[in-house]
Formats: structure tokens, C-alpha cells, sequence
């Protein structure tokens, strides 16, 4: 079943936020850099259930929880080929975030840490939903339902960063879809990275 599109008036509404109220994280290893210290914690962009056939007519007020896993059973029927896919429609590009700058080093790594200072939380706690990260284009990661599985301060996700040949200066980009609200909050965060040294053997 192929995904259907829809107008960005209809299915997509771009909403970058300068506000800081709505602060929700930051990528803080390998530490991600931004435009400006008021947007790097705000979603990029808005999807609803008319982004996909196999999204609409289902419940998505009920609770962030529940939200998530109707989400992940309507996923499987929509046709769309990762997260990764789905949200790159929604917003291309990186968002409030650069890779015009100095790649950051991740040998010796073995996760992702996303943060919010502001709650002292990972993800948000109302913000159920799922993430994947990618490498260029390997997917090194993905989960339905992030908030739950990485609850921590800061959460830390386990990412293989072998995806990047030693050397080369690679692109790792982070997803992630907040379903509280029947306007789902589309959130995307770039970092270059590089990886100058073996990794790091347990």
C-alpha cells in the first residue's frame, strides 16, 4: 500500500516556535549545535491523521501512552517505509539545527543522549512517541515509543557508530514524533560526526 499525500495546508503545517515555553530537548552528546539558544528545543513542523489513509479515523486524544501505540499499529499499515520517511516529508532539512559547523568526534561512543534542562527530563513525560536515528542513510536505531523506553535524565539511546566509516565526515539525524495532541509535534535534529579512532570494546 503506498502512503497518501496530502497538501501542506492540510497535512503538514510547519510551525518552528521562538518561544521558550515550549522548550522539549536537545541532542547534548554528540552535542548538537543550533541557530539560536530559543529554537533548539522546539518541534519543526505539525502532521495530523491526513498524512496517511491508515492514520485516519482512529482515536488520537486519548492518552499520550495510548496515542503511541495506536500510532505503532497504524504504522504498519501505512505503507511508509520508516519513521525516517514519514517525518522528512514533514520537514526537510534539519530544522533549527546546523551542519555548517566542525564535525564532532564520536569514537568511544556508544549512545545518543537527548535532554531537557528546563524539566531535568530526556523526553518530555507527556510526549509519548516513537524515534529512530540515522547515520547518513543507515538506520541505526528505532523505537516506538521513546518516552517510555528511555525515561532517564538524559535519556540515552544505544547507537552503533560504526554506521560512519573511520575518516569520513558522516550525518546523524534524529526523529522523533510527539503524540499527546492530535497535532502530532514533528521533531528533527541533525550533527555531523566523524569517528577519528577505533571504537571503544566493551
Amino acid at each position: 500500500m503506498q502512503p497518501l499525500r496530502f497538501l501542506a495546508s492540510t497535512a503538514v503545517v510547519v510551525a518552528v516556535s521562538s518561544d521558550p515555553a515550549r522548550a522539549h530537548g536537545y541532542i547534548s552528546s554528540p552535542a548538537a549545535s543550533y541557530a539560536n539558544s530559543y529554537t533548539k528545543t522546539s518541534y519543526n513542523a505539525l502532521l495530523s491523521e491526513s498524512a496517511n489513509a491508515a492514520f485516519r479515523g482512529r482515536k488520537w486524544n486519548d492518552s499520550p501512552e495510548a496515542n503511541a501505540r495506536q500510532f505503532t499499529e497504524a504504522f504498519r499499515a501505512s505503507g511508509e517505509a520508516s519513521l525516517k520517511a514519514l517525518l522528512d516529508a514533514a520537514a526537510p532539512g534539519c530544522g533549527n539545527s546546523r551542519v555548517d559547523v566542525a564535525p564532532v568526534d564520536v569514537s568511544g561512543l556508544g549512545a545518543l543522549q537527548f535532554r531537557n534542562d528546563e524539566y531535568r527530563e530526556g523526553f518530555v513525560s507527556s510526549h509519548h512517541g516513537p524515534c529512530e536515528i540515522w547515520i547518513d542513510s543507515t538506520r541505526v536505531f528505532h523505537g516506538d515509543d521513546c518516552r517510555a523506553q528511555f525515561p532517564s535524565y538524559p535519556a540515552s539511546i544505544p547507537v552503533d557508530y560504526s554506521a560512519c566509516s573511520p575518516g569520513k565526515t558522516c550525518t546523524l539525524t534524529f526523529y522523533w514524533l510527539a503524540l499527546h495532541e492530535p497535532q502530532w509535534q514533528v521533531y528533527k535534529q541533525c550533527v555531523p560526526i566523524t569517528r577519528r579512532a577505533a571504537l571503544r570494546r566493551a
